[in-house]
């Protein structure tokens, strides 16, 4: 199941992101989490397997430069 993450679901998310750069700490991605679950142009999806998060999917519309990209803004997955 994929459910669209609200603020409660910052720590999972976090903790998701963890195992993709782990030279974070989960503190450092549950604030960025927090942050992106309260901007207009950002949205966090998770993937639950039984009810546990297994994946997470980070949606922005944003305005800074994006790597490889000349025009904004921009869509970001």
């Amino acid at each position: 199941m994929i459910q669209q993450a609200e603020q409660q679901d910052a720590l999972a998310a976090a903790t998701l992101a963890l195992l993709l750069w782990p030279n974070h700490t989960v503190e450092e991605f549950t604030e960025s989490m927090t942050h992106l679950l309260k901007d207009d142009h950002a949205v966090i999806f998770l993937a639950y397997d039984h009810d546990k998060a297994i994946g997470f999917a980070q949606c922005q519309l944003r305005t800074d430069y994006v790597e490889g990209t000349d025009s904004s803004p921009v869509g970001y997955l």
